[in-house]
């Protein structure tokens, strides 16, 4: 309840982009970028530890919450992630068959990879797989521009709220944060490295 409202300030994207920048040898812009992310959630979860000091927040344990949907609930979400990006950002209705594909293509995969390799890995293999499949959408007829697809999966991959909850823990004097903070940096770099490789692959692909 609390990230929900945040998640458009989140610098997940940002602190993902300057993996990938740092990782083809951008120094400047990806030192940057992350020095940005960073700051930015240290300034996020500064107001959301002051704010719980002053009204005081309530322990709430999320790994035993239900679930009323069921199994079904995280690939509705995908998809209402999805339209809200689309309403976002004014895309074009036409591209939003396509946004969609490539959202669950990205989740789809991401979970393959969660049962195969393990959590963090799996940010990886969702990246390596919706970032070729961008690229060919947009060589279809009719299909949008790489980016257009490629953005909103790379938004559904990309640590922003993890990281900000870790943050927000070692501030509110949990060292289990660092934890946290661990799976946020291993993720970044598998998303950033998954996207690199899955460049590579879209650029062997014939047209």
């Amino acid at each position: 309840a609390l990230l929900a409202p945040l998640v458009t300030l989140l610098p997940g994207a940002a602190l993902t982009t300057g993996a990938v920048e740092l990782a083809t040898g951008q120094m400047i812009s990806g030192a940057g970028r992350i020095a940005a992310g960073g700051m930015q959630l240290v300034l996020l979860a500064l107001g959301i530890t002051g704010a719980a000091a002053l009204a005081g927040v309530p322990a709430i344990d999320l790994d035993t919450a239900a679930l009323p949907l069921g199994p079904l609930a995280p690939w509705i979400a995908v998809a209402v992630f999805g339209v809200g990006i689309l309403v976002n950002r004014c895309a074009r209705p036409s591209s939003a068959g396509w946004v969609l594909l490539v959202l669950y293509i990205a989740y789809g995969a991401q979970v393959l990879g969660d049962a195969l390799v393990g959590s963090v890995l799996s940010a990886f293999v969702g990246a390596v797989v919706m970032t070729p499949v961008a690229v060919l959408i947009s060589r279809a007829p009719g299909g949008p521009p790489p980016m257009v697809s490629f953005l909103p999966a790379y938004w559904l991959l990309v640590p922003g709220a993890l990281g900000l909850e870790g943050v927000a823990s070692l501030l509110h004097g949990d060292v289990s944060g660092l934890a946290t903070l661990t799976t946020t940096l291993t993720t970044m770099v598998a998303v950033s490295v998954g996207v690199l490789v899955g460049f590579g692959v879209a650029s062997i692909t014939p047209v």
